[in-house]
């Protein structure tokens, strides 16, 4: 995938800021919405650093959100910017859905940044979140002016990563992430690729990096520049690093100790004496403990796999007894009082199944596959119970596959839940033939209490 020509000649041409200048832009402060000059359909969050100054170039990171809300990652790395001197847009037009829009999106943002702020086009960054990180992903294959990427829970398109990956990448996940996996997976093949990368797993879930470890993610890009010469080595800077990284190490779990010291050695690597650390990672990766707790982990990781896929055949297979009884297991597994890994898979597998059962639900209905569609729900109904959206749509998918008994069960459990529009129960196409049914009526004529 090569960016649209005209990115490129965009970025070869920046050199001071054009007519847009940055004079009247606030430092120190996100600017919530700038509306692109030349595109006014575009427009974008912009966090200049309170030292911003026009007479030198500054590192640029570019983010992507799924839901096109570019403020969150500008506020997010806002404090790092301003600390590291980073600039960093985020756009408010990109979003999951197709490439042709994300790419209008990508092009139209850097053409009016780079138009407005001094930045240095050796320097340019792609970070996001979700699909948005697989955007940032791709645009940083389809284009060598991308030096890094800042991938939050997700890593490439497909989730498949190319045999050469040529930019150094900073994956993060929450250990109640449902791409949790992912990432730890994309962990390993970038190390089988001996590509330069850091994946870091936060308390948290499907979110955008917490503002300290955003620190963490530019910082660990400024290193990767010094080693790289597309900045000067900073040798204080360097060993003020190295020294938080290594005393960050945690003692146990073993594996997570093997991790750190495995990813410090790697970071370091000519840029400050790794020679013991490397042969107490050679001396780890060769002990019993590690290679048994290593092992363990990736059994965890394909039980929870086989969880997620064993739920999802029996919803395809319409077994919708089966995945309410498995549903409710997991569930009670997810709300333990206690914090342990098996809660955390549950939570994880929860909260991809309840996306996955709702993603692409209105292409399904518009194609008319609405036992597909029933299935989907059902099983996001059965992880999460408590959604009444979800069992109106759900209404609505038996409705139009002509089973009336399911359909009305559904549509109640969604008033009772909560589902308070019976003007909308009353109109909506798919209930045509239920209109005369007293249940139905009597359900279509709840009001909200």
């Amino acid at each position: 995938m090569v960016f649209p020509g005209q990115w490129r000649f965009v970025l070869a041409c920046a050199g001071a800021p054009l007519a847009l200048a940055a004079d009247d832009l606030p430092r120190g402060r996100v600017v919530e919405r700038l509306v692109c000059a030349k595109q006014p359909d575009q427009a974008y969050a912009l966090y200049l650093p309170a030292n911003y100054d026009p007479a030198r170039k500054w590192p640029v990171l570019f983010c992507y959100d799924p839901g096109a809300n570019g403020r969150r990652p500008v506020e997010r790395f806002s404090a790092a910017a301003d600390k590291l001197g980073w600039i960093v847009a985020g756009s408010l037009n990109s979003r999951n859905g197709p490439w042709a829009a994300n790419a209008a999106a990508i092009n139209a943002m850097v053409q009016d940044v780079a138009a407005r702020v001094a930045i240095d086009t050796h320097r340019l960054y792609s970070a996001g979140l979700s699909g948005g990180a697989r955007i940032a992903c791709q645009t940083a294959m389809g284009n060598t002016l991308i030096k890094g990427v800042i991938a939050c829970s997700a890593g490439f398109p497909g989730s498949e990563v190319p045999d050469k990956v040529p930019f150094p990448l900073f994956g993060t996940a929450g250990v109640e992430d449902f791409n949790h996996n992912e990432l730890r997976r994309l962990d390993a093949e970038l190390d089988n690729r001996r590509a330069p990368h850091r994946v870091v797993i936060f308390d948290g879930g499907h979110e955008w990096l917490p503002a300290p470890l955003a620190e963490e993610a530019l910082a660990w890009l400024e290193l990767h520049a010094m080693r790289t010469s597309l900045r000067p080595r900073d040798e204080a800077f360097m060993a003020a690093q190295f020294s938080a990284r290594r005393a960050a190490v945690p003692a146990q779990p073993i594996e997570e100790n093997y991790r750190a010291l495995k990813s410090l050695a790697a970071d370091f690597k000519d840029l400050a004496d790794t020679a013991a650390l490397e042969q107490q990672v050679a001396a780890l990766a060769a002990s019993r403990e590690v290679k048994a707790a290593l092992k363990a982990g990736r059994g965890r990781l394909e039980r929870e796999d086989d969880l997620s896929a064993s739920l999802q055949r029996l919803a395809a297979e319409g077994d919708v007894r089966s995945v309410r009884r498995e549903g409710a297991k997991l569930r009670a597994q997810a709300d333990a009082p206690a914090d342990s890994p098996e809660r955390r898979a549950a939570r994880r597998v929860i909260a991809g199944l309840a996306m996955g059962g709702r993603e692409g639900l209105r292409q399904l209905f518009d194609a008319r596959k609405y036992g597909a569609a029933a299935a989907r729900l059902e099983l996001s109904a059965a992880v999460r119970p408590d959604r009444p959206q979800t069992f109106f749509d759900l209404a609505r998918a038996y409705a139009l596959d002509g089973d009336r008994k399911q359909a009305l069960a559904a549509l109640e459990q969604a008033v009772k839940l909560g589902f308070s529009d019976p003007a909308r129960i009353a109109t909506d196409p798919a209930f045509e033939k239920l209109r005369k049914d007293p249940k139905f009526q009597e359900l279509a004529s709840t009001e909200k209490p």
